[in-house]
Parts: C-alpha cells; sequence; structure tokens
C-alpha cells in the first residue's frame, strides 16, 4: 500500500516493500505526468477550422506586424526619440539602427554585475577612427584610461565600464 508524504522539499512516494534493511524507499515524483494528483493530462481541447475570411479579420486585427512600419517623419516625437539625420552620410563610418529604429548600443553586465561592458553595434566604415572619437569623448568623465576592444570583422566595439547613455547621447549629436 502507498501513502504520501509531504515534506518541506518534495512529495515523495513511499512503498511498503522491504529493500534490503530498510522498509520504506522514498521515491521522488519524476515529471508532471508521474504524479497521482494528475488524473488525465490527455484532455483534447475541440476546436473547428474557419476558412471563412470574415472571421478571420478580427484574428488578423490582433495579430503583430511582421515588420516594423517605416518611420513617419515628424517635428518632435512624446518619446523624444529622434531619427537619423542626414548629416550621418559626411562621416568616413557609418552606424546602422536597429531594425526597430533604434541605435545599437547595449550594455552587458558579467560576473553577477559587478562588470559591465558597453557594446556599440553595427559598424561600417572607418570603425578605428570612431573608437578613437568614442574614446576622447569618454575620457573626461572617467577616471581611469579607457580599455576597449574594437572587433573590425564583426563591426562591433566593447568597452569595459557602463557608458551607453553617453555614448547614446553623442551619436545622437553626431547625426546617427
Amino acid at each position: 500500500m502507498e501513502m504520501l508524504l509531504k515534506s518541506s522539499q518534495s512529495l515523495l512516494r513511499v512503498c511498503s516493500k522491504n529493500i534490503g534493511s530498510s522498509l520504506y524507499k522514498p521515491v521522488r515524483f519524476n515529471s508532471y505526468l508521474s504524479s497521482e494528483l494528475i488524473q488525465n493530462a490527455q484532455i483534447k481541447t475541440k476546436y473547428e477550422i474557419s476558412r471563412s475570411p470574415e472571421e478571420w479579420k478580427y484574428v488578423e486585427r490582433i495579430l503583430p506586424p511582421l515588420t516594423v512600419p517605416k518611420l513617419v517623419p515628424r517635428e518632435e516625437f512624446h518619446s523624444e526619440f529622434k531619427p537619423p539625420s542626414d548629416s550621418s552620410e559626411n562621416h568616413p563610418y557609418f552606424i546602422s539602427r536597429t531594425k526597430n529604429h533604434m541605435i545599437p548600443v547595449y550594455l552587458h553586465l558579467r560576473q553577477r554585475g559587478i562588470r559591465k561592458f558597453t557594446f556599440v553595434r553595427k559598424i561600417q566604415g572607418d570603425i578605428w577612427l570612431l573608437g578613437e572619437e568614442i574614446e576622447k569623448f569618454i575620457q573626461p568623465m572617467s577616471k581611469k584610461p579607457i580599455r576597449m576592444q574594437i572587433n573590425e570583422f564583426t563591426g562591433n566595439i566593447i568597452i569595459n565600464g557602463d557608458y551607453v547613455n553617453a555614448i547614446k547621447y553623442w551619436l545622437q549629436a553626431k547625426g546617427f
């Protein structure tokens, strides 16, 4: 006969078979389906397939769009978003925006948030010149020398420290 015991760690099944010198052998429930509390997990939901375009329009209304819509030019956005300006083409390097029209500068945390890295992605053109200009811009903000890794093959710059907002502000001022 089996009986269930509740322990603080998990549910255990206790068998009354005599195995070796011990009378009881605790066994953990391995999965959701092996639990005795679950009777029938194979319940099928009844549904019907509709090919009516009249019914399908209600479903299409709640589906997210497949692509991000084109940016509509405005004088000012409520969220303080700034689209790229035409002056960004005058530089020997170019940073393309993400598919959501955002500047690709990210913060990566390592070692449980102790080490912080700023990633600048999607760089095309003279990445070394961009690295020098970023270093000149950031150096007055830091007490230590700026440690930076430039990967020309992937078009990324990795900077030790959290400079995400400063670099985004600087890139927006340059027109990117």
